[in-house]
């Protein structure tokens, strides 16, 4: 039984009113919903476990770990989870408070988030079985920073797991709307108030793609196991797309199983690294 979140579901729906929601003109109660969405954190944590395997008794790290919900549910499971999540940017001003209410809630102790990025993290060499991040590494500073840390943390045969939304691909989640893969920022913005939304959010987002991850990754000592190909095929012949964009993008799914061409569409996708999202695993080998 998941603890009751709504009376922090209130005050962050009216933290995201003043900052989020003005430039995305997504309804806040929607983000603020999907943020606090215990099924949400659920899905997250099947779907690595059914990349990565059981992982009672290890230790896990989450870049990003946002309102807390994948940790609790992780150390539900009985897996050593911890998290970093960084509280210097504005939208992110209550998140680590939430969060420690939340795990507190839940029965778990408050210190297992600490104030850190991606980009340094505060632990040693080979300490961690598994990095994970969801939804994350787009909101980074520096990607290549944040994934050369999260393997220097990784102990030697433990694994990376990483979903991003794909910049190459033909849908954006943050705003809603169809994409242009591979848009250069400054056309992006020009795009963006085309669908009547605001651009500057544009600027936080890093424009994270298959075939730049492909090059960030080539020289660490890592062996790519997945892209998440085969798994976005298998969601979207479900329409099983999930995410707090999900009713737009289920239409535009549904006229092409109208048509008789969502399989189609879906490998053609797969085949020109547009899967959404991109679900990086990989290993760690001995360097």
């Amino acid at each position: 039984m998941y603890p009751d979140l709504s009376d922090i579901e209130e005050k962050l729906t009216v933290h995201i009113s003043k900052t989020l929601a003005l430039s995305t003109k997504r309804q806040p109660e929607e983000t603020a919903n999907a943020l606090l969405s215990w099924q949400r954190a659920q899905e997250f944590y099947d779907g690595m476990i059914s990349f990565l395997g059981p992982l009672k008794g290890k230790r896990l790290l989450e870049i990003g770990c946002g309102y807390g919900l994948f940790l609790a549910i992780c150390k539900k499971n009985k897996i050593k989870a911890e998290g970093v999540e960084p509280a210097s940017q504005e939208f992110y001003k209550f998140t680590l408070k939430f969060s420690k209410e939340i795990l507190k809630r839940y029965g778990f102790l408050k210190n297992v988030i600490k104030n850190a990025t991606g980009e340094k993290l505060p632990y040693k060499d080979n300490v961690f079985d598994a990095v994970v991040s969801f939804y994350t590494l787009e909101h980074v500073q520096n990607v290549s920073k944040v994934l050369t840390e999260s393997t220097r943390v990784l102990k030697p045969g433990g694994n990376l797991y990483f979903v991003v939304p794909n910049y190459g691909s033909f849908w954006e989640g943050h705003y809603g709307i169809f994409w242009i893969p591979y848009i250069t920022k400054p056309l992006a913005k020009l795009y963006v108030r085309l669908w009547g939304k605001a651009p500057e959010a544009v600027d936080e987002y890093q424009f994270v793609n298959q075939v730049n991850l492909e090059k960030k990754v080539k020289n660490l000592p890592l062996i790519v196991k997945d892209w998440g190909n085969q798994q976005f095929i298998e969601r979207v012949q479900e329409l099983s797309i999930s995410g707090n964009t999900l009713g737009s993008a289920k239409k535009i799914l549904e006229c092409l199983r109208f048509l008789k061409l969502l399989k189609l569409s879906a490998h053609i996708a797969s085949f020109l690294k547009a899967q959404t999202p991109i679900v990086l695993v990989a290993q760690k080998v001995s360097s």
